[in-house]
């Protein structure tokens, strides 16, 4: 599951990055050309804090599994 989420965290960094690049940056900032790019820009800020909170969790894993057991 761990691989998962560093192949995911791959691919929502590279969605960020072509979202990023993609944006039409004479238009203004939240004009209709732009929407599609802004969506995916914040799809890919929630995707980057799953992932990280995932990480933090198998992290801190066997932490947990050795309190429950002293208990």
């Amino acid at each position: 599951m761990k691989n998962f989420v560093y192949i995911a965290l791959f691919i929502i960094l590279g969605s960020f990055v072509y979202n990023f690049i993609s944006m039409d940056y004479e238009a203004s900032f939240l004009g209709e050309e732009n929407r599609p790019y802004i969506i995916g820009l914040g799809a890919g800020v929630c995707g980057l804090i799953l992932c990280f909170i995932f990480l933090n969790y198998y992290r801190l894993k066997s932490n947990l599994e050795n309190r429950s057991k002293q208990a």
